[in-house]
């Protein structure tokens, strides 16, 4: 039974289909135009996904909350994707009314956390009382069929499995290996896993994005299995899409690309093997007697880690240069250390709303300007934005590169922040 007439019609439905934009798009078309749509997800990449994906409009991703009340105020969309949770500070700010919908997609709403659900429950009590409900899920089982009940009453079902039988298990399509990445990053990504497998052909390898039903994953592996070379399937996915891709390939195994922190791993390993070359072959007679009075006070992991500070940690990961300077005569001098950065901090436009941490944060400036780990200082998240502190003679470089990319779905706007003056007192690195 095709469930495109059951949509044109206005019943309510709940379908199952895999966790794919793509799956998704056959079901939103099937909506008739200008019919007000309502579609809500779990989180605002999601949202980006499926109206990237929809060929018709007007359409609206609600990404940040002060441009989507400016859009709304000026109309509202034929469709509008957003997560529980911005849907619901919209509601509460009144830039947006359910009622005004006449249809409410539900996009595999398993996928939400505690708050989302709760958001969701306030949404849809908001929601007209006669508008369609669409329920799109990856999964059955008594959570989804809640959701049915509590959502979409005498909603018509199209691929789920009798009640009364347990399907039969489906048979995996054999090994794949998986990263788990935002889809505005493939081409990224792809280059990322050459370079990690190293196949002696690029072609060798297929790198692709999570395939949107069990037949284009048996085309994948069948157009593999007919190849005479060594062949690896490698895709691409999303968190939520984890669970339905071990459905179809076994054994589905993680590959691990280096990342900047992997990175900063290695230099701090140089500077550990360093200390202790160190600690093995110099004489440190005098570096105790200097320190051993500091040892009733403080803890010597402490007294260590300030001497590090003092002699300034990314010096020490270069392949030469003491930490101190000379001894002359009987009496032991140290030098105050010279070539010190220091540090612009500058203001970035996301935050905890936008689900970003330090490392995301740290991954971007890494990834976008090539500059080294130990560049960027301390990473500050605020609910709004993110305070971060770089060399001051990258700042005008890192402010170039983030200005305009994308980072969870958000589009970047960064500055110097004058808040404080350009440079502060040097001070040693802190990534993330």
């Amino acid at each position: 039974m095709d469930a495109a007439p059951v949509i044109a019609r206005g019943h309510n439905l709940a379908i199952l289909v895999p966790p794919v934009p793509a799956a998704a798009l056959p079901y939103l078309l099937a909506i008739p135009e200008r019919r007000a749509t309502f579609v809500v997800t779990a989180d605002s990449d999601r949202a980006a996904a499926l109206a990237a994906a929809l060929p018709r409009g007007p359409s609206l991703a609600v990404t940040g909350l002060a441009r989507a009340q400016r859009k709304l105020a000026s109309g509202m969309p034929d469709f509008l994707f957003t997560s529980a949770s911005d849907a619901l500070q919209l509601l509460t700010r009144s830039a947006l009314k359910a009622a005004q919908f006449q249809t409410v997609v539900l996009a595999w709403p398993e996928q939400l956390d505690e708050p989302g659900r709760e958001a969701l429950g306030s949404v849809m009590a908001e929601a007209a009382r006669d508008a369609q409900r669409i329920i799109l899920t990856a999964s059955a089982g008594p959570d989804v069929e809640s959701v049915i009940e509590r959502y979409a009453m005498k909603a018509v079902t199209f691929g789920f499995p009798p009640a009364e039988r347990q399907p039969a298990p489906t048979p995996t399509l054999g090994p794949a290996s998986f990263v788990v990445a935002r889809p505005a990053e493939l081409e990224a990504v792809r280059l990322k896993i050459l370079d990690a497998l190293d196949p002696e052909r690029d072609d060798d390898v297929t790198i692709v994005p999570c395939p949107a039903s069990r037949e284009a994953a048996e085309a994948l592996t069948a157009a593999g299995s007919r190849r005479d070379a060594p062949w690896r399937l490698v895709l691409v996915l999303e968190p939520s899409q984890l669970q339905w891709v071990r459905g179809l390939f076994a054994p589905l195994t993680p590959l691990r690309l280096p990342t900047a922190l992997d990175a900063l791993e290695q230099r701090s390993e140089a500077i550990r093997a360093r200390l202790a070359r160190t600690l093995q072959s110099a004489n440190l007679d005098r570096e105790l007697f200097l320190i051993g009075p500091l040892l009733d006070r403080f803890d010597p992991a402490e007294v260590a880690a300030a001497a590090l500070h003092l002699a300034d940690v990314s010096a020490l990961a270069e392949p030469a240069g003491p930490l101190f300077a000379a001894r002359t005569g009987s009496a032991l001098e140290t030098a105050e250390p010279t070539g010190l950065p220091t540090w612009a901090k500058l203001w970035v436009g996301v935050g905890r709303k936008d689900n970003v941490g330090p490392g995301d944060v740290l991954g971007a400036i890494v990834g976008e300007t090539k500059l080294p780990a130990d560049h960027v200082g301390k990473i500050e998240v605020r609910e709004l934005f993110c305070l971060v502190e770089v060399r001051s003679e990258d700042a005008e470089r890192v402010v170039r590169a983030l200005t305009g990319t994308t980072l969870r779905g958000r589009r970047i706007t960064a500055r110097v922040d004058r808040g404080r003056g350009r440079a502060q007192a040097p001070r040693p690195p802190r990534p993330g």
